[in-house]
């Protein structure tokens, strides 16, 4: 428990100090980028992690399905990724500071689960990213069980709706070396997959999502 909080400790003042880096930087400058680049393997490090990726994230592909346990997924992905991405995440988590002045000045996208009116608004700033890559967790928050919780139907709205191309990304390992819930922490290795991008067709919500279950699964 001692090496978690000090893991943590280290990564949420890591966290402060890309704030604090950014805020000096004009927002999207190849400065801004390039910090936003550093800190993002830094808060990955600090949990005491480094990342395998497997598999190609399609350069054409709108946004990237993804299974969700901790804050460290977003930093994960950013690493793999690279900073032309935004981030869909609830209010609650991401309005809290020290992260909400990194939200506010990336452009991360927030949403108020409470909001009737929350998928038109998520739909607009979805839209708003045109060119980007947006990464969504359609479990709609972070999974404790071990497992991928079922989606909920909002991510297949935006898809259907926008008519974007969709693209699974899957998690994994990431509790046996950072868990926020059983407060353990030690190092190890993220795997991260990104799987072929979907087909819309009738059904194809359920395929991804038991396609990302099965990935999830293997060498368990």
């Amino acid at each position: 428990m001692i090496s978690f909080y000090l893991k943590k400790s280290l990564t949420y003042l890591t966290i402060f100090f890309e704030s604090l880096a950014l805020a000096l930087c004009t927002p999207h400058s190849s400065t801004f980028n390039r910090f936003r680049r550093f800190f993002s393997v830094r808060i990955v490090r600090s949990a005491g992690a480094k990342i395998n990726f497997k598999g190609v994230i399609d350069a054409d592909t709108d946004i990237i399905i993804a299974n969700h346990q901790s804050m460290t997924d977003i930093f994960s992905l950013e690493e793999v990724i690279g900073n032309d991405v935004r981030f869909v995440g609830r209010t609650g988590i991401m309005d809290k500071w020290p992260v909400s002045r990194i939200v506010n000045m990336v452009g991360h996208i927030t949403v108020d689960q409470e909001d009737r009116r929350a998928i038109i608004k998520l739909l607009k700033d979805v839209k708003a990213c045109k060119g980007k890559k947006v990464v969504i967790f359609p479990e709609g928050t972070r999974s404790q069980s071990g497992k991928i919780e079922p989606f909920e139907g909002g991510t297949k709205l935006v898809v259907e709706k926008l008519q974007l191309k969709a693209q699974p990304i899957v998690i994994k390992n990431i509790l046996s070396i950072y868990n926020e819930s059983a407060k353990t922490a030690k190092s190890g290795v993220i795997e991260i997959e990104a799987l072929p991008a979907v087909t819309i067709e009738e059904g194809w919500y359920e395929k991804a999502y038991q396609d990302m279950c099965n990935t999830f699964e293997q060498d368990k």
